[in-house]
């Protein structure tokens, strides 16, 4: 497992922080630090934490994130990371509706695939996202 690395993308609609590799209690309480430092910008906009790449997590992660400051952070996750998160924060997952997008990027994937046959990335690849 890879060392986490923790990303902050400062959208209109959310403060959203991303996640991939491992999610430990070290980067839980570095994105904890980082959305209090964040409070003041966030003009009502809600805390995402997106955990659709995280390949492991350690079982009081999910917890310390959960335990985070109000408004609640919404969960952004795929089904890999559905059973530790609700345990931690005691909400039932919702399907998140697929935005136009990522149909845009099958749509490529699948022509580049008939010019380069073989494609094997992650774009075409259907994952569903849930929040929590």
């Amino acid at each position: 497992m890879g060392e986490p690395s923790v990303y902050l993308h400062d959208e209109p609609d959310a403060l959203r922080f991303e996640v991939r590799g491992r999610l430990d209690r070290r980067a839980a309480a570095e994105i904890l630090a980082s959305a209090a430092t964040a409070a003041s910008m966030r003009n009502g906009r809600p805390l995402v934490i997106d955990l659709r790449r995280v390949e492991a997590m350690d079982e009081e992660a999910p917890a310390m994130l959960a335990a985070a400051s109000a408004p609640e952070p919404v969960f952004l996750l795929g089904d890999a990371q559905i059973e530790p998160v609700a345990a931690a924060v005691a909400r039932r997952p919702q399907l998140v509706r697929e935005s136009p997008l990522p149909r845009l990027r099958r749509w490529w994937c699948a022509l580049l695939g008939r010019l380069r046959p073989g494609c094997c990335c992650r774009m075409c690849l259907t994952q569903r996202v849930w929040s929590l």
